[in-house]
């Protein structure tokens, strides 16, 4: 179904809508990067609210590394089988399926997150750094969801009133009018997430389910990803240079949320039609 219905059984989400509200009953995300069909292990980004960070201390005088202070946080989310230095224990993971429908929905979903970060940043002054940036994505993936529609495939229906991608979209939106420090956390999060794991995840995927073929979402970068993302990583730096250390704290402290709303848009890639009825 292309849109209706809400999964019988399915978790509100509506605890995660409002900035700085309770994630306490949210289901914790399960956020898959799998490298292949060969039983590589699934990674999974799972966050838990208590565990999110106020930022890494620094040595008197010295200026803080805002991307340092967001690694450090997004490290402390992630389980030892995703990473050594992850803070969280390992944990058994389920077995890779995506599908078509289920992975339309997911892609249907990130170019509405990707829109909206991408209109946030046009429309707010302080954040003119990162205009045109190369790393946008909103424009492949329209090239992508339209080439996956040519197939006949419909987009799983969403599991609420809204689909994850959708309540990510106004949360985002209600944040950078409310706690714009907050919102670069997001940015970054989803932006670098993508050009890491992201990529991962779109090989496998496409592996199993598209005979292999490269989507733009994943590989259509007016220059090679690596120097755009140090541009970007230098422009996020200068943007938080001026910031109070409360504002640093409140840019870091949203790392929980992102997880999770991540790994709500994440799992859709999952479902499929008959698991939604």
């Amino acid at each position: 179904r292309a849109g209706g219905g809400r999964v019988r059984g399915a978790p509100c989400r509506r605890d995660l809508r409002r900035p700085g509200g309770n994630l306490s009953g949210a289901r914790r995300p399960a956020c898959a990067c799998h490298a292949g069909a060969r039983g590589v292990a699934m990674v999974v980004f799972a966050s838990r609210p208590d565990l999110e960070e106020t930022g890494t201390s620094s040595a008197a005088g010295e200026v803080s590394s805002i991307i340092e202070d967001l690694k450090s946080a997004a490290m402390n989310l992630h389980t030892k089988d995703q990473s050594a230095s992850g803070g969280q224990k390992a944990k058994k993971r389920p077995e890779f399926k995506p599908t078509l429908e289920g992975y339309l929905r997911y892609l249907v979903d990130s170019r509405a997150i990707f829109s909206t970060m991408e209109d946030i940043v046009k429309e707010k002054a302080e954040l003119s750094l990162l205009l045109e940036n190369g790393l946008e994505r909103a424009g492949a993936l329209e090239k992508d969801i339209a080439y996956i529609e040519s197939l006949e495939v419909q987009p799983v229906a969403v599991e609420g009133e809204a689909s994850p991608g959708s309540d990510y979209s106004a949360y985002l939106k209600t944040l950078s009018q409310e706690n714009l420090p907050g919102f670069i956390c997001h940015y970054y999060n989803t932006y670098f997430a993508h050009t890491a794991g992201g990529r991962m995840i779109g090989k496998a995927v496409s592996d199993r389910i598209l005979d292999g073929r490269k989507l733009d979402f994943y590989h259509d970068y007016p220059e090679p990803v690596s120097k755009l993302s140090k541009r970007v990583k230098d422009s996020l730096e200068d943007i938080a240079r001026e910031w109070s250390e409360e504002e640093k704290g409140k840019c870091v402290g949203e790392t929980g949320k992102a997880f999770q709303y991540a790994g709500q848009v994440m799992r859709q890639i999952t479902m499929s039609s008959s698991s939604s009825e």
